[in-house]
């Protein structure tokens, strides 16, 4: 069973652990920049099986969030959930464990507002992630540099 709960004090190693082993996918991130970003948004650790296995930090239109991909977003709905950063472990990778995560994230989305929002690598590309995403329904609605980054721009409509 995969569940989401909060992110708490004791899971910060953790969830520091698990972004600076994908941080060529995702940004850098500090202690600080943590509790800054889960003071703006929510995070949450996901659990499988009763271990923790991944985390996930979304954002809702009219955070302060400081980052230029959500501002991207933020110029072009009202309401919206954005994605920030997903990481499930490679140990259950290929299990079913993040369809399950996007099942739960895409729920509480659909009450927040009529989109989900995120942005993936396409150069250099994340392959994995961008099929997913596809077979998720996400379409593409922009593209944007980011860093040394080219970034598609995202969104699934839930409602």
């Amino acid at each position: 069973m995969t569940v989401l709960r909060p992110i708490e004090p004791a899971d910060h190693a953790a969830v520091l652990a698990w972004n600076e082993a994908n941080v060529e996918l995702l940004a850098p991130l500090t202690g600080e920049r943590l509790v800054e970003l889960l003071e703006q948004g929510d995070g949450v650790v996901i659990e499988h099986e009763g271990t923790a296995v991944g985390f996930v930090i979304t954002f809702l239109a009219g955070s302060a969030y400081d980052s230029p991909n959500y501002r991207w977003f933020s110029e072009r709905h009202d309401e919206f959930l954005y994605l920030d950063r997903v990481v499930v472990d490679a140990s259950v990778r290929r299990t079913g464990v993040a369809s399950r995560v996007y099942d739960l994230i895409e729920e509480r989305a659909a009450t927040l507002g009529p989109v989900m929002c995120l942005e993936v690598n396409v150069d250099p590309p994340n392959e994995p992630s961008l099929a997913f995403h596809a077979r998720r329904g996400y379409v593409e609605v922009g593209r944007q540099v980011w860093s040394d980054h080219l970034l598609t721009m995202l969104e699934k409509r839930l409602r």
